[in-house]
């Protein structure tokens, strides 16, 4: 999924608009660094090029930097630096759909599955929408999909489904909250005797010019909701993103330097955690773009 969002906009990173992408009913997967997709139609604008195709299959690999595109009458070879999937082990995903038009664009998969060492991510209803056609920009600003998910964006998963928290994150609930302490070790000690998967459902998540808030519902034997707010705010090249997490609760336990230890040690590549904020590194996936005044 992510394969195909990247590379459209790497497509058309230096255009002033969303790339005009209809992508119907793709199903892929991705394992050490090579990856394959199809998808029943598609359609997509490159520079002073309009393509559409069906029955289309879609190779990709990391080490030789290309991306293949066939149909039965057509292929397109592009060159792309995948650096970006070095944050996947593996990923696969059913029924996908992209669809932009030139401040709209939309993403959405019926099924999503990420592998994120050592963890394996199950999605339901994963969507991701951005919507800028009621933003004012000057004639001479651009504007990108980086641009989009500052500006107005919002994206919701029906359920996440994974394995139990490991020990180390019950740890850092513990640091944060002292007070809570027995508390925290009956939901540990129920998390060891009902051995069932973590669910998390109902995930919703809203950003409106650099602010964010979300919320989903932590299942299984925990039953809370976890709540987070913050700003997301880019350079001016749009090739660093700076996520400043501000509050983050589960229930009424406060949980978010648990969170940023949870990101440092996944150790992504692209990825720093520094203070209460995450940077990452878009620098492989993103070339140019202006910001939007008001935002930096």
């Amino acid at each position: 999924m992510k394969l195909l969002f990247v590379s459209m906009l790497l497509i058309n990173s230096a255009l002033a608009s969303f790339p005009i992408i209809d992508v119907q009913n793709v199903s892929g997967d991705y394992l050490d660094g090579k990856g394959a997709a199809y998808a029943e139609k598609a359609f997509y604008a490159l520079p002073k090029v309009k393509i559409a195709h069906k029955d289309i299959t879609i190779e990709f690999n990391k080490k030789e930097k290309t991306l293949i595109i066939n149909d039965p009458s057509t292929t397109v070879e592009l060159e792309f630096d995948f650096s970006f999937l070095n944050v996947f082990k593996a990923f696969s995903f059913n029924n996908l759909d992209i669809k932009s038009d030139a401040k709209h664009f939309k993403i959405d998969s019926e099924e999503l599955e990420l592998f994120i060492a050592p963890k394996k991510y199950h999605m339901e209803n994963f969507y991701v929408e951005t919507d800028v056609r009621n933003i004012p920009t000057q004639d001479d600003e651009d504007i990108t999909i980086i641009d989009g998910l500052v500006l107005n964006a919002s994206m919701t998963i029906n359920k996440i489904e994974f394995g139990s928290f490991d020990d180390v994150i019950f740890d850092d609930i513990r640091i944060e909250n002292p007070g809570l302490l027995d508390e925290i070790n009956l939901i540990q000690a129920k998390s060891k005797k009902i051995a069932v998967p973590m669910i998390v459902r109902f995930v919703n998540y809203n950003i409106k010019e650099g602010k964010f808030s979300g919320k989903a519902k932590i299942d299984s034997y925990i039953n809370l909701w976890l709540k987070l707010n913050g700003n997301v705010t880019t350079n001016k090249e749009n090739t660093l993103l700076d996520i400043h997490l501000t509050r983050a609760k589960l229930g009424f336990f406060s949980i978010r330097g648990t969170i940023l230890n949870m990101v440092k040690n996944l150790k992504l590549d692209g990825v720093v955690v520094k203070g209460n904020h995450i940077i990452v590194d878009l620098s492989t996936v993103v070339v140019g773009g202006r910001r939007h005044k008001g935002i930096l």
